[in-house]
């Protein structure tokens, strides 16, 4: 189902809130040379953060992860659990990513490639970019489809077919602030997962071999 364009989300106070700590943070690691990492302690003891914050990092379980201020990585500085079981990051947006464009008859081994990298699995995120409103994540042990269009949200049974041959098991998928989210936990094997995205994105997206795939990786960009 498609949300009516006239129900607007809005935010819950404790995500504005979450954002309010990280403009404190952010603005006071510009403030360092190279926009630095700053652990929790610091932050409590040069008054970045003050009491009130920390209760509310408490007892909403928020787990503060410290990032220099311009990694690529950064986005998950913040952690937030929801009531409903799912999970809040934020972090500072980081650098923009390349661009970069690819064949699809030539992408399984760039993805297969990727996910061996000799990084933090956390790190390991590859976007392929299907349109400004329309992406797929791919990372190690996990595939995510974000849908807003209603070309692609047609898509999705051929996805779910596709997938269920490859026997991945589904965490999401349902419609979540004004996009259909589809997530699915793959094997740790990097070239079944590239075999997988390429069958996905051929049989699934419906893209032809000679299609070229837009995508960026933040890994890639600081190799």
């Amino acid at each position: 189902m498609v949300m009516a364009e006239s129900e607007e989300y809005k935010v819950p106070p404790e995500q504005e809130r979450i954002h309010q700590l990280l403009m404190k943070i952010v603005a006071y690691q510009h403030s360092l040379p190279g926009g630095r990492a700053v652990e929790l302690d610091e932050l409590k003891r040069e008054g970045v953060l003050d009491r009130a914050d920390i209760e509310f990092l408490n007892s909403n379980s928020v787990t503060y992860k410290p990032h220099h201020v311009s990694d690529y990585h950064a986005l998950d500085m913040f952690h937030m659990p929801t009531p409903d079981g799912g999970c809040v990051f934020i972090g500072p947006g980081g650098p923009p990513l390349e661009k970069r464009r690819m064949p699809l008859q030539a992408f399984q081994a760039a993805v297969e490639s990727f996910l061996n990298l000799p990084r933090p699995r956390d790190e390991l995120l590859l976007h392929i970019e299907l349109s400004e409103k329309d992406g797929i994540g791919v990372a190690p042990e996990m595939i995510c489809f974000t849908f807003q269009s209603m070309e692609w949200l047609e898509r999705l049974p051929a996805i779910r077919g596709v997938a269920a041959e490859f026997g991945f098991k589904s965490l999401q998928d349902e419609m979540v602030q004004g996009s259909h989210a589809l997530t699915y936990t793959t094997s740790a094997d990097a070239a079944r997962t590239a075999t997988a995205i390429v069958a996905l994105l051929s049989r699934g997206c419906g893209f032809a071999e000679e299609t070229e795939i837009s995508y960026s990786a933040g890994a890639l960009d600081e190799r």
